[in-house]
């Protein structure tokens, strides 16, 4: 290379370098801001899941806390779960579905001059929720009205995703792009063509217009870990004795059409560090009972609840009294803290099934779920089995009695603390009736109830009255309890 080239290369370099330097200068910026924000975005992202709430992990319950409206009233029994997540957005579009099916049970029922006086009805209502990635939440609820009237009960099923970060509500196509719904529509019908029982119906028209791909088929649905399940109502692809059915489709055939991130584990981390370990430790020991004083046994039902049966069991520790709690079982994993501290502090644990339905309305499978499951709940937070059960509005049948192998516990005295939530009505209720044996009713979900406690129990201790557990109880009578037989004392 001769000077003159050499000359101009080197010119050309040096303007190379300049325009590197001066495009550097201007990208750095841009790269210095882009990894700023996206750093605010993770740290906020963060702070969200922070407020987020999640149950100890158990099967179909991965995020939200259980929060329940329920009451003791056979002849209109209402028994709603439904779940808070912290968000309040999202909390408030939850709270007003469930308002609204409460609404729509209530204004449907006949009022009180044309209702027979053997009328009675009820509305159960539970959920499941599930995650997928590290901002998408899915709520699916099952529906169920009745009275006697009906020769079946009304089931559906309501289903709600959510942009946990946006706290919007999805549709299908806010997480699904192209030709969705066909590919949707073909697998269903796949699935269904080669399973039994479905296959043989698969090709009526009530099928083949209930899955064809149009939105409307598709509106019930929830994203999991693993797959898009969808939900298909009773009677809309089968007849109506198939119930609800749903299908889960894996996201690897959903390849190219989704829209969103389902490999993110963000929430999963936050929710494994908020799970509370099994309880290994022993209870405390009661005080020996006196034969010479009397005895009543204090129940609670429909707990635990986060703020009424820590205080509660403040009273019962401060008077030294022992108490048995009837837990309904999908609400233990959401206040695990509060049902270790009652096994603990020596209290006895009850069975009050998992999501506090009418039992006499139930088969014999749904039957034993329903004590089965609180069962497993509970054993698997405290290494004890309840012994006891405490079926819902105290109805007790056959199927019950000759399946549920625990004894049966109802009650001498109701206080209706449900009913009217005052702490002067419910020590009244107790105080004018109260005598030895008596098994008395409560509820740990009303803040009245624990104001009540903190009067009733040192006026009935002033009394002589000592505090013990149902079991403790039954001993002390000289009952040995059967299954299947119900209990109630006093008299």
């Amino acid at each position: 290379m001769n000077e003159k080239s050499t000359g101009a290369f080197l010119r050309k370099s040096g303007a190379f370098l300049v325009l590197g330097a001066i495009i550097l200068f201007l990208l750095i910026p841009l790269w210095c801001s882009f990894t700023a924000s996206e750093t605010q975005h993770e740290q906020e992202f963060q702070t969200l899941t922070q407020n987020i709430q999640f149950p100890n992990p158990s099967p179909n319950q991965e995020i939200g806390v259980t929060e329940s409206i329920m009451n003791n009233d056979p002849k209109n029994a209402i028994s709603i779960h439904y779940p808070v997540l912290g968000l309040d957005q999202i909390d408030r579009i939850i709270k007003e579905k469930i308002n609204d099916i409460l609404s729509d049970y209530q204004n449907n029922l006949p009022d009180d001059t044309h209702r027979p006086a053997e009328f009675s009805s009820s509305l159960w209502v539970d959920y499941s929720s599930y995650i997928a990635g590290d901002q998408i939440a899915s709520i699916v609820f099952t529906v169920e009205k009745n009275d006697s009237t009906m020769a079946h009960p009304d089931v559906y099923i309501l289903t709600m995703t959510f942009d946990l970060e946006s706290q919007a509500l999805l549709s299908l196509s806010d997480i699904l792009e192209g030709e969705y719904l066909l590919a949707i529509s073909d697998y269903v019908r796949e699935y269904f063509m080669q399973t039994e029982p479905y296959a043989p119906l698969t090709d009526t028209e009530l099928f083949s217009i209930g899955s064809a791909p149009v939105q409307g088929n598709f509106l019930n649905f929830t994203l999991n870990d693993t797959a898009l399940t969808v939900y298909f109502q009773k009677y809309q692809i089968f007849p109506g004795y198939f119930g609800i059915v749903s299908v889960s489709i894996p996201y690897e055939n959903l390849k190219g059409y989704l829209k969103i991130d389902t490999d993110a584990t963000l929430l999963h981390v936050a929710s494994a560090s908020a799970m509370v370990p099994p309880q290994q430790n022993q209870p405390v020991q009661g005080t020996p009972i006196d034969p010479n004083r009397p005895v009543v046994a204090l129940t609670f039902d429909d707990g635990p609840h986060p703020k009424v049966t820590p205080k509660i069991l403040d009273i019962l520790k401060q008077n030294k009294a022992k108490a048995t709690f009837f837990v309904v079982g999908n609400r233990v994993d959401s206040y695990a803290s509060a049902l270790q501290r009652e096994y603990a502090e020596g209290h006895e644990i009850g069975n009050h099934t998992y999501s506090h339905p009418r039992l006499i309305k139930l088969n014999t499978n749904d039957v034993l779920d329903q004590a089965n499951r609180t069962d497993q709940r509970i054993a698997n937070l405290t290494s004890y089995t309840p012994k006891l059960l405490r079926p819902p509005y105290g109805e007790i049948n056959d199927v019950m009695r000759e399946n549920i192998q625990k004894p049966f516990v109802l009650w001498s005295i109701d206080t209706q603390d449900w009913q009217t939530q005052n702490k002067n009505a419910i020590v009244k209720q107790v105080m004018g009736k109260v005598k030895d044996g008596d098994i008395i009713l409560m509820h740990d979900i009303y803040p009245s109830t624990a104001e009540a406690c903190a009067q009733l129990i040192p006026a009935l201790s002033a009394q002589g009255y000592q505090f013990v557990t149902v079991s403790e109880l039954l001993a002390q009578k000289q009952i040995t309890p059967v299954a299947g037989r119900a209990y109630r004392l006093a008299k």
